[in-house]
This record gives structure tokens, C-alpha cells and sequence, in this order.
């Protein structure tokens, strides 16, 4: 679908008092604006839209290496992945629904955050766009304005919380990579991606459908190949492909697990959409976030790349 695209997941709530919170916060935001290295804002873009849109970024960096052993392709898994690579979007809205749930001995209902999604393939890069408008904590529901944005060269980020609107200059004005392409960019999609590059990186099979599936979907679990840095994030990634009808080849629902320090799985990502609209006609002011009065604006910039001053013979 369009970029992603799983949300970071936060720490767990602790008992620290509010103050200490704020502090963090603090924090935070101040070692934000003196990430001056180019490497480290690009890693920052990677792993915010990495974390928010799983079903639009793989999340992987393949390199178009094959595995050095593979067993013989599932016929039935191949097939799926023939019409994953064959999708093609032009432009999309759908809704969607982002969960994080911990894994713990007791029990809790997962964190939900309720919005929608708007993608577009423009030339020369796609933009898409997200929008949060409420959020679950628990049996709490919330009224949230939380927005993502990828224009095909800055990541805008704006949090009515913190009243900030956050620019990340993710690519340079004249950068011919493709930041939606596995193993070139920061945001690879889902769809149109080869199917050997997945091969690549994932050990893939098919899994038997369960009542709570989404209607018309066959369900594949990626798991990550040894030695592959997917797998130092997550042990598993679960999609739902639809099978048949013009959403053909699009995932519907994404579900990661992914590993604490230890390289436990310590939560549970799911990402799932619904009213899938293709092609609806989007234009282009959809895909732009104008600071509202009130609100800070932070613009971090790619600095360029120092080039070392070359000794006298």
C-alpha cells in the first residue's frame, strides 16, 4: 500500500513521575537538533516511517543477494508473491488502524490509534500522508491530531501534543535513488517489490486461514534469514495478501513481532486498513502540512558532506 507504511513503538508506561517525563521529553528534542551528521538524520527518517507504516515499508535492506541455500518455493507461495510484485498503485486512500500490544505475563488491551492513509505516484518520487484523528489506551478513547508525511523529500512530522511540526530533509533536491526501492531507499514499499529480492531476505510460507483473518486474504509469515538486519529487529512479519478482485496483491494487514535488546519479542505492530480506495482523483494540496499559529517548526536539514582539504605534495 502506500508508505509503510508501523508507528515506533514507545517505552512501556512506568511509574516515573510526570516531571521526569517531561524531562525526557526534554531531552529528546534537544538531542533532535543537534543530530547534525547525515547518516543520522536519514537513519532518523528510516525509523520513523519504518515504525509507522509497516504495510508500506518492508522494513528490510536487501541488497539482491540470494541466500545461500533456499529450499523449493511453495508453489502456492510463489504465485503470491508473482501478484504482490505485479501490483501497481497510482493513488490510494484507505483507513487504518495501528496496534501495539506488549508482551507480558497478564493480559491488557493494545494501544490503537484510528486514521487514514493517502498515497500518490507523482514524478518523480510518490508522496503519501497520514492522519491519526483518536487513539485507545486501554478502554480509554482519545482525540488525537497526529500527522506523517513523506513529499518525496522531506518527512513532516506534526504532533498536536507537543504543538511542533517537524521537517526532516530525508533525501537531497537532486538525488537520483529511489527512496521506495529495497536496498536503495529509506521507505521501501510492499508492493512491486521483486520477488527475489524478498527471497532474499525472508524465509517465507504460507499459513492456514483462521476465522479472524480479513476476508479474502492469504496469509504469509516473512521470517527473517540468519545474519540479515531485519532479523536484529524483528522475528517475525505477518501479512495478509488480498486474492482476488482490484485489491489483488495488496497487503490489507501487517503484523511484526518484534525483539527487545535480548532479541526476545517484547510487542506485537499491527497495521490494518480498510475502505481501500484506489484511484480516487487525490490532489496535491492532500499531500501538505502548513504549521498551524502556535506551533514550534523544527527543520533539520541533510548537511552536506565535508570533503577533507587534500595535503600539499
Amino acid at each position: 500500500m502506500s508508505a509503510v507504511l508501523i508507528l515506533p513503538a514507545k517505552p512501556r508506561p512506568t511509574s516515573a513521575s510526570n516531571a521526569v517525563i517531561r524531562l525526557k521529553q526534554l531531552y529528546n528534542q534537544a538531542a533532535r537538533r543537534i543530530e547534525t551528521e547525515q547518516h543520522m538524520r536519514h537513519d532518523i527518517g528510516r525509523r520513523t516511517l519504518a515504525g509507522m507504516i509497516l504495510v508500506l515499508s518492508l522494513c528490510v535492506a536487501v541488497h539482491g543477494r540470494q541466500p545461500a541455500t533456499q529450499t523449493p518455493l511453495d508453489p502456492a507461495v510463489d504465485e503470491i508473491l508473482t501478484r504482490l510484485e505485479q501490483r501497481t498503485v497510482h493513488d490510494l486512500r484507505a483507513k487504518l488502524i495501528w496496534e501495539l500490544k506488549y508482551i507480558i505475563e497478564e493480559e491488557e488491551e493494545p494501544d490503537r490509534k484510528f486514521g487514514v492513509i493517502w498515497y500518490k505516484q507523482r514524478d518523480p518520487t510518490a508522496q503519501f500522508k497520514v492522519q491519526f484523528d483518536s487513539k485507545t489506551v486501554g478502554t480509554r478513547k482519545r482525540r488525537l491530531d497526529e500527522q506523517h508525511l513523506f513529499d518525496g523529500r522531506w518527512y513532516i512530522e506534526l504532533q498536536s501534543k507537543t504543538k511542533t511540526v517537524t521537517r526532516r530533509e530525508i533525501r537531497a533536491e537532486n538525488e537520483k535513488a529511489n527512496p521506495y526501492k529495497l536496498g536503495e531507499g529509506a521507505f521501501p514499499l510492499p508492493f512491486g517489490q521483486k520477488k527475489a529480492d524478498i527471497l532474499a531476505e525472508f524465509d517465507v510460507k504460507l499459513i492456514a486461514p483462521k476465522k479472524k483473518d480479513p476476508p479474502n486474504t492469504d496469509h504469509l509469515r516473512l521470517t527473517p534469514r540468519p545474519g540479515t538486519s531485519t532479523g536484529r529487529t524483528y522475528k517475525t512479519l505477518d501479512f495478509w495478501i488480498a486474492d482476488a478482485g482490484k485489491l489483488s496483491g495488496l497487503p490489507l494487514k501487517v503484523v511484526a513481532g518484534k525483539r527487545d535488546g535480548a532479541g526476545a519479542v517484547n510487542s506485537l505492530i499491527a497495521v490494518t486498513f480498510s475502505d481501500v480506495e484506489l484511484n480516487p482523483g487525490l490532489s496535491a494540496s492532500v499531500f501538505e502540512i502548513i504549521t498551524p499559529s502556535g506551533y514550534e517548526e523544527i527543520i533539520e536539514r541533510i548537511e552536506p558532506i565535508a570533503v577533507p582539504p587534500q595535503s600539499s605534495p
